[in-house]
């Protein structure tokens, strides 16, 4: 196994760092949420806030809120194709 020195080792890692902030940099998570969502439910929930790894979305009522839990997997993944490593998603009525 062959020994890489540092600088490069932190080169390459700050370089990725820097290209994860590139693709979050020009997109706002609430102009990306309709379009991750089912056009069904884009007019009933909308994001509120962001905070520790943590996405906050506002649904109108109950009914929506299941089908969203539900599809909360699939909208996480939607979400880390854009750049967005949330670690859940919390929804509120």
């Amino acid at each position: 196994m062959e020994i890489e020195r540092i600088d490069s080792v932190l080169k390459r890692v700050l370089n990725k760092i820097e290209t994860e902030n590139e693709k979050n940099r020009n997109i706002d998570i609430t102009v990306l949420w309709p379009r991750i969502i089912d056009e069904k439910i884009r007019g009933k929930s909308y994001v509120l806030y962001e905070k520790e790894k943590r996405l906050y979305v506002k649904v109108e009522n109950g009914c929506f809120l299941s089908v969203l839990r539900m599809n909360k997997k699939k909208i996480l993944t939607r979400l880390k194709e854009f750049g967005f490593n949330y670690t859940d998603i919390k929804f509120l009525i």
